[in-house]
Order: structure tokens, then C-alpha cells, then sequence
């Protein structure tokens, strides 16, 4: 549904007038205006109020934000203290490690079916081919 064109206006004035008659339709006007800058003024003022606050709350905020920057200075002073550059990671960036084999770590973990059995000198793959 679009805006109210031109015909209907003047249909709706025209059955306002044949309802109404002549003499109530000027008071109505008059009544429908009153009301419509009632409803702009009211609504001019909740927007002011509305804006007033919300600066009030950010002239807070960043009043708190302050106290929080110098509370944090004042607890950690030497926050301005420059570290060395001594860089703590290793200089073999791999994934392996010095202590382990190479070959070891790219061989799985042996799981419960790969478990020597007996003594633990045959694996269970070795056992199967023995018997067969």
C-alpha cells in the first residue's frame, strides 16, 4: 500500500464533507493540527532527552575509562620498562625434537592389535605369519 495520491485526498475530503458537514470539517482541521504539532513537539523533545543522556552516559564512560588508565599506571609503574631481545623460542623451528629419532617420531604409536604378545619378543604381525 503506497502513499495516498491526489484522487484520495480528494475523495476522502469530499466524504469527510458529506459526513462532517460544513461547519464541523474547519474544527476538525483545526483539532487534526493541533494534534499533529502536539505529536512533533513531543516527539522533538524525547529525541533532545534521548541525545542529552547518551552524551551524559559517554562523558561518564570516558571519565571512567581515565581513572582506569591512571589506576593501571599507578599499580604498574614499571610497565615502561624495555625487555631485551633475547628471543626464548629455539632456532630449530621443526616440530621434531632434539631428544627423539627422527625415524621414531614418523612411526605411529602401537596400539593394542600391534602389541608384542608373550614375552614381547615376536610382534602379533610376526606370530600370525609364524603359525600360518
Amino acid at each position: 500500500m503506497g502513499p495516498v495520491g491526489v484522487w484520495e485526498m480528494i475523495f476522502i475530503f469530499v466524504l469527510a464533507l458529506l459526513i462532517l458537514g460544513p461547519r464541523k470539517l474547519p474544527e476538525l482541521g483545526r483539532q487534526i493540527g493541533k494534534g499533529l504539532s502536539e505529536f512533533r513537539r513531543a516527539s522533538h523533545e524525547l529525541r533532545s532527552t534521548f541525545e542529552r543522556e547518551m552524551n551524559t552516559l559517554e562523558r561518564e564512560n570516558e571519565s571512567l575509562r581515565d581513572v582506569g588508565r591512571s589506576v593501571s599506571a599507578a599499580i604498574n609503574p614499571a610497565s615502561d620498562y624495555t625487555y631485551d631481545d633475547y628471543s626464548y623460542s629455539s632456532s630449530n623451528d621443526s616440530t621434531t625434537s632434539d631428544s627423539a629419532p627422527q625415524a621414531a617420531e614418523a612411526q605411529p604409536a602401537a596400539t593394542t592389535a600391534e602389541a608384542p604378545a608373550g614375552d614381547g619378543a615376536v610382534p602379533n604381525e610376526a606370530q600370525s605369519e609364524v603359525k600360518a
